[in-house]
């Protein structure tokens, strides 16, 4: 960093130079200081023109720079651009006081103020394209798979279908509900989805897993479709969509039917 050297400052970092409009920004701040705190208080104004939303606890670690060492609270957000254009996000605040350290030598231990201002960041936001996928859903990438499924079927019967998506570049706010295309000749039934979001390489990663209960109506084949979503790539610029591939079944005659097959054929021996 270009302030190194100092007893106090702040980076910022934005996962994204030229988002587009939706898009979830990884925002990171760091705030490195040379001497114990007493006290503290680090602010990031919102910018106009998108939300921000913090993300998990504050990190801290430890760093030398330029022959000094540091400890660093690392603190991360969430912008999302609300219109295309320039978004400036406002330097961060810190506000402090700190003893010993970095000051012993020149004011023999005693409590001085700190304040520290960081860079602000612009970004050039890009605009919804024509044509583009809806819902809108801008991501690095999106990925679909059964995580289990039943191996036969019994009319009546529930078995349990297990799906899972992972989007980076999103939070689970800003996903669709997971829910399976309509299957002719069972009913769905979905239980609440399990959500896991985390921040990796600056941005957000969410994955969320549901199951469901297929109840087949009747004996016989049944086909169900692979559910398909589309979202826009980031990187690329192009509209792509992940999909589950169909599934196939053999449904076996429920028990009660069963049964009464059994008796008519009962009847005519």
């Amino acid at each position: 960093p270009a302030r190194a050297g100092e007893p106090v400052f702040i980076e910022a970092e934005a996962d994204s130079g030229a988002p587009w409009v939706q898009q979830s920004v990884g925002y990171t701040l760091r705030l490195y200081y040379a001497t114990p705190l007493v006290s503290g208080q680090l602010d990031q104004p919102v910018p106009d023109g998108a939300a921000v939303h913090r993300v998990g606890s504050d990190l801290q670690y430890s760093r030398e720079l330029a022959g000094q060492r540091y400890t660093v609270v690392e603190r991360r957000f969430l912008v999302v651009p609300e219109r295309s254009g320039t978004l400036v996000i406002p330097g961060a605040r810190f506000e402090g006081t700190g003893v010993g350290g970095f000051f012993d030598d020149m004011f023999g231990g005693g409590r001085r103020p700190l304040r520290a201002t960081g860079p602000a960041q612009q970004l050039q936001v890009r605009p919804v394209p024509d044509g583009a996928p809806q819902p809108w859903l801008p991501l690095h990438s999106m990925e679909l798979r059964y995580l289990a499924a039943p191996q036969d079927l019994q009319a009546g019967e529930a078995a349990s279908l297990d799906v899972e998506l992972v989007a980076d570049g999103a939070a689970a706010s800003q996903l669709p509900e997971l829910r399976l295309p309509p299957v002719d000749g069972a009913q769905v039934f979905p239980e609440p989805p399990q959500v896991d979001e985390v921040f990796e390489r600056g941005r957000p990663r969410t994955r969320v897993t549901r199951r469901f209960a297929i109840v087949p109506a009747r004996a016989g084949s049944l086909h169900m479709p692979g559910l398909r979503q589309g979202w826009w790539d980031v990187r690329s610029g192009v509209e792509r969509t992940a999909t589950l591939p169909d599934l196939a079944f053999d449904v076996r005659p429920g028990a009660v039917a069963a049964i009464a097959d059994d008796a008519a054929q009962a009847a005519f021996e």
